[in-house]
Formats: structure tokens, C-alpha cells, sequence
């Protein structure tokens, strides 16, 4: 084999991190983003669901954000960010889909976000190494391995329907850093406690009789009993989900905007710029 094939196989090798994703379906960056890049995107998630969004989980969130939240999009296709991205994707172009999430206190119990669609049933995408969706996230707090309310994986479960009986991870993140996760993996954030179970079943039995609802009462009340125990940090994340621009997000990018529908505006002139620069498919 001459030099200059050498070299080829070289270029074409995966790095470290497209390696993680493939092997382990997550993998955490350091430092994406700047100190005034995370105060800025918790005041927009603040300012955004105190007075918008839909109650669910426990707490709020407003799905299609970049298209929504004002100046997100700017954040969110930073120079630092592409980078990443570019890097996850290579050696295609990245392609962006309509899932872009803020969130603030919501609770959840393990899931894939797979399942979300009905597209990919019994798709065989678990068995599919070509299939490479992912998420990357961004919690806006930090959040150690062993804490309740940190992001939980199931390494490796990307590759399975059913990700019971494998080991669980913990991530470790601080305000910056990224954990990027293929959306076939099993994975859990903050989990119930107890009394917010015993509050939602409480609720749910209540609410259609006495003609309330339930997802915003369980929102309210959760908010005050953590005002009452002195706990008022709030829980706050980003997420946007993208992959190498080829058939399998192709085909998520299109159940993405056939469950979400219709966006709400059209991204900045400025934003649409950047990303074309930079062979980003961006919807529009």
C-alpha cells in the first residue's frame, strides 16, 4: 500500500467522539459553550415559559424552540456548536430537523425518543449501524453523576429494543458542556419522587371531575411545595436534534414535522446565512 493510500484511510477514520456515539450512543463535550452564552439561554428558557409553552411533566417546555425562542437559534448555531455537529457528521453535511426543545423542571421515567414516531416501528433501526440521529443536550446547571436530577444512560442500549438489565451511567455535566446522545438510547433525567407521584395520581383522579387541568395543576404544585422546601433552583435544558445529512434523518427530520406540524415563524436571515456557509441543512 503506498503512502498516499495510507493517508486516505487516515482522513477517512472516525474520531474519538464519532467512535463514543457509535460504540457507547453518548458522548459528553466539554466547554461549547461560554459562561454568557448559558446565563443567556436561561434567561430566554425563564422569560419564554413563564408565560408560554405547554404544562407537561411536571413542569414546562415549548417544542420547535430555535424557530420560537428569540435569539436561541443564534446560540444554538454557534461557531462552536457547528463545529461539533460538523465533526459528529463528517464526512456529510449536517442536517438540523424540526426537534428543538427547552425544558424547565420537567420529571420523566426511562423512554427512548425513538419511540416518539411511528415511522421507525419495526423499521429495524436497532440493528441498523448505519442510523446515526442524535441529540445534543445542554443543562443549564450543574449537575453531577450521582445527582437525581442529572441525565442517566444506558451505554450501548442504542443497539437494542430493550435496554433492561444494563448497567447505568450517570453524566457529569457543568453549564457549557454538551452531552450528545443517539436518540435510540435508553435514558432517564430527573425522575419523579415519590410525593410527585402521589401528587399526579391525586391530580389525574381529581381533574376531570372538578374540570381543571391536570398538567398545569401538577406544574403549579410541584412549583410551591419547592418554594415551601426552600429548593427554587430551577432545572433547566436545551435540546436539538440532528444527524449526517443521509436517508435515516432524512426520513426523522420528516416524522418530526409531520407530528409537530407547521413551525411557528422562519429562522433569521442571519442564522440561515450562517448555516449555509457551512453546508447546514436547516428547516425552513
Amino acid at each position: 500500500m503506498n503512502q498516499a493510500s495510507i493517508l486516505d484511510r487516515r482522513v477517512e477514520m472516525p474520531t474519538r467522539l464519532q467512535q463514543d456515539l457509535k460504540e457507547n450512543g453518548f458522548a459528553i463535550v466539554r466547554n461549547i459553550l461560554t459562561p454568557e452564552q448559558v446565563r443567556s439561554l436561561r434567561a430566554m428558557t425563564q422569560g419564554h415559559l413563564k408565560s408560554s409553552g405547554w404544562y407537561n411533566y411536571g413542569g414546562k417546555l415549548q417544542v420547535q424552540a430555535m424557530h420560537v425562542v428569540p435569539g436561541l437559534a443564534e446560540i444554538l448555531t454557534s461557531e462552536s456548536v457547528l463545529r461539533v455537529l460538523k465533526e459528529i457528521a463528517h464526512p456529510l453535511d449536517v442536517e438540523l430537523t424540526f426537534e428543538c426543545d427547552v425544558m424547565i423542571n420537567t420529571t420523566s421515567t426511562w423512554h427512548k425518543d425513538i419511540v416518539h414516531h411511528p415511522a421507525f416501528k419495526d423499521s429495524g433501526i436497532f440493528s441498523d449501524d448505519a442510523f446515526r440521529v442524535y441529540k445534543m443536550a445542554f443543562y443549564l446547571q450543574e449537575q453531577e453523576s450521582t445527582s437525581r436530577s442529572t441525565l442517566k444512560v444506558k451505554p450501548g442500549s442504542h443497539m437494542r429494543t430493550d435496554g433492561s438489565g444494563l448497567p447505568v451511567e450517570g453524566t457529569s455535566v457543568r453549564p457549557g458542556d454538551a452531552i450528545i446522545f443517539d436518540v435510540r438510547i435508553d435514558h432517564v433525567g430527573q425522575m419523579p419522587t415519590v410525593t410527585d407521584k402521589l401528587l399526579r395520581k391525586t391530580l389525574v383522579a381529581l381533574g376531570p371531575r372538578l374540570g381543571f387541568d391536570v398538567q398545569k395543576a401538577f406544574t403549579k404544585s410541584r412549583s410551591i411545595l419547592r418554594a415551601a422546601s426552600g429548593k427554587m433552583s430551577d432545572r433547566m435544558a436545551v435540546f436539538m436534534t440532528f444527524g449526517p445529512s443521509e436517508a435515516w434523518t432524512h426520513t426523522y427530520a420528516e416524522a418530526a414535522r409531520y407530528r409537530h406540524k407547521e413551525l411557528a415563524r422562519t429562522l433569521d436571515d442571519a442564522v440561515l446565512s450562517r448555516l449555509a456557509r457551512d453546508h447546514v441543512i436547516a428547516p425552513s
